[in-house]
């Protein structure tokens, strides 16, 4: 019986095919150079960590979001990493990793997380932890966190942060302070973010009104 989430929010498309670390393999935004080689460490994390818990449930977390890349998902691409680099000899986890290739963003990383959680397991989650970005850890595990009245134990690993942390860092003041304005992004900026992003125009199914875990 699964009953933790081990949630790794995707932040761009991989081609599937060359090496995972050259920038060149990626779909990628101009801030996003250099990057690649610190999603691999996120994927890795949460390898390493849904190794030591045999009741979780490994979930690579995002949508097709670059036109460019058809319908390639971050959440494909990051479970094709980590089959790449054979699960880092931690073949047990391949069987518990699973996808979630609809979200946008890092709220829609988490809500979507949630339900498709549920989708799987049959209930929602008694814990969630989440691996990323450093610099990401307030606007995820507070910000996000109170935004869906989440109670229960949630975690946040922060993996490391990309190389140009003070633009980074910025960035972040900006999109937490939209964020606390608009907790479920329902309005602009957020929502036009989003849907810039929805490259495919893909249905959520998820039945959104299901907030059981309160």
């Amino acid at each position: 019986m699964f009953t933790e989430l081990i949630l790794v929010p995707g932040h761009a498309v991989w081609n599937l095919r060359d090496d995972p670390e050259c920038d060149s393999s990626w779909f990628l935004k101009p801030f996003q150079n250099g990057e690649p080689k610190y999603f691999i460490e996120h994927i890795r994390a949460g390898v390493e960590v849904a190794a030591q818990r045999q009741n979780s449930l490994l979930m690579f977390s995002g949508a097709a979001t670059d036109a460019a890349a058809g319908p390639l998902t971050e959440a494909l691409g990051y479970w094709m990493i980590a089959d790449w680099y054979r699960w880092w000899n931690q073949p047990g986890v391949r069987g518990r990793a699973v996808l979630e290739e609809h979200a946008l963003d890092s709220f829609q990383n988490v809500l979507f997380g949630l339900h498709r959680f549920r989708e799987l397991a049959g209930d929602w989650p008694q814990r969630v932890t989440v691996c990323g970005w450093g610099f990401k850890q307030r606007r995820i595990a507070e910000l996000h966190r109170q935004a869906l009245g989440w109670t229960r134990p949630f975690d946040y690993v922060a993996v490391n942060d990309p190389p140009e942390l003070s633009e980074a860092s910025r960035r972040e003041e900006i999109t937490c302070a939209e964020f606390e304005a608009d907790p479920w992004g329902e309005r602009p900026p957020i929502a036009e973010k989003r849907r810039s992003r929805a490259s495919l125009g893909r249905v959520v199914h998820y039945d959104l009104s299901a907030v059981g875990w309160a």
